[in-house]
């Protein structure tokens, strides 16, 4: 059985918000995943993702990282709800992010569901701020599927320590292949570090109800998650 809520965070310069929560009915031997959203905030692709790695015995929380400019968003991927998440998008603020990244972190830590063990995995815009979160806070390990703006801040490579695994989808335009290419040279001194592509697929080829989904992409992508998650996270 898993067990779903809505808790309230709070961040280290006090901002508040909420984040959606999903695990196993008792405690678990497996670790906790802040999952991080895309640029269409909490919506039913996130919680239904979080039940899905809660089914597999793992904690996950997906904290509203929009909260600081609009509570409770939940948009569409087409028409003005995709206008206005790229505006709420573009007006992140990355540091304050980062914020509100480690105060899931840190609640997943303090959980009793779990074991202590804390991993940033993150979607698109998550994807990107998996990677920073690596290098900000004190996440076990981060996976990143189609990150978004990862190969403007390759600086960062230099101060992750922990295991990281890439998805790339190979007809991606936030992500073209001289992008992973720098992506993957950055991270060359990480030996624990994954990369994966995927032929054919597009940006965001596992997100459900979107014209872009590759099921078979998907399955394989969850599947090498799955295997990161429970070598660094069990």
């Amino acid at each position: 059985m898993i067990l779903t809520s809505t808790v309230r965070l709070t961040a280290g310069d006090g901002h508040t918000f909420r984040a959606y929560s999903a695990g196993p009915e008792t405690r678990h031997h497996r670790g906790g995943i802040v999952l991080l959203h895309e640029i269409f905030g909490i919506n039913r692709y996130m919680r239904t993702m979080a039940e899905i790695f809660a089914a597999q015995g793992f904690q996950a929380l997906v904290p509203d990282l929009f909260a600081r400019q609009e509570a409770d968003v939940e948009l569409d991927y087409t028409g003005e709800d995709f206008t206005h998440a790229i505006e709420l998008r573009d007006n992140l603020d990355l540091s304050t992010a980062g914020l509100d990244i480690s105060a899931a972190v840190q609640w997943l830590r303090r959980s009793d569901w779990g074991n202590g063990r804390v991993g940033a995995l993150g979607y698109c815009l998550g994807g990107g701020l998996a990677i920073l979160a690596a290098a900000s806070t004190d996440v076990d390990t981060a996976v990143s599927y189609y990150g978004v703006g990862v190969q403007d801040r390759l600086d960062v490579a230099e101060q992750i320590d922990v295991p990281v695994l890439f998805h790339f989808a190979e007809n991606d335009h936030y992500c073209p292949p001289e992008a992973r290419t720098a992506i993957a040279e950055a991270f060359a001194g990480n030996p624990e570090a994954e990369f994966y592509r995927y032929p054919g697929a597009n940006h965001a080829f596992a997100t459900f109800g979107r014209d872009t989904f590759d099921s078979e992409a998907t399955d394989l992508a969850f599947e090498r998650t799955l295997l990161h998650l429970q070598r660094w996270l069990d």
